[in-house]
């Protein structure tokens, strides 16, 4: 856990996600939810096990056909970004949504002033798709906060 929280509390992390910093007790949450799903995977650096971030994807929206929607997703230590495990923990779960599931749609979203992860999803081969304004934070007051996020889609 304490691993997690280390990236997890950080304002640069946040800054793109849709929490604020976290203190110890939010993350312990967080984990105790993410313990029994099957679509999250630990991202680890194979010379050392040392836990450097986190992949999956959600499952949760069905589109106007009543198929199920998948959207891909990832969160990582600063210390690791730029140095492409974002790239190959990502593409792993492209390969088993497309290989495994035989998912043929999966979208992908980020802030816009999120260059990095927009350029991950690119290299991937999601293509944008639009950009909206969306309210997926909120401030102290609990007032929305207007985000422009980047939607894209991969198709198989």
């Amino acid at each position: 856990m304490p691993a997690v929280h280390e990236y997890f509390s950080n304002e640069e992390v946040s800054r793109y996600e849709d929490f604020w910093p976290q203190t110890m007790e939010e993350v312990a949450e967080g984990l105790d939810e993410w313990k029994d799903m099957d679509n999250r995977m630990a991202v680890v650096l194979k010379e050392t096990g040392e836990l450097i971030g986190s992949a999956g994807y959600w499952d949760d929206e069905e589109d106007e056909d009543g198929e199920t929607e998948y959207s891909i997703d990832y969160d990582f230590n600063p210390r690791f970004w730029h140095k492409g495990y974002a790239f190959e923990a990502a593409r792993e779960v492209v390969r088993h949504l497309t290989e495994d599931l035989h998912v043929t749609e999966i979208w992908g979203d980020c802030d816009e002033r999120n260059v990095a992860s927009a350029k991950l999803l690119e290299r991937l081969g999601f293509e944008l798709i639009e950009t909206v304004d969306d309210a997926y934070k909120e401030d102290a007051d609990g007032n929305p906060i207007m985000i422009r996020s980047k939607v894209y889609k991969f198709t198989v």
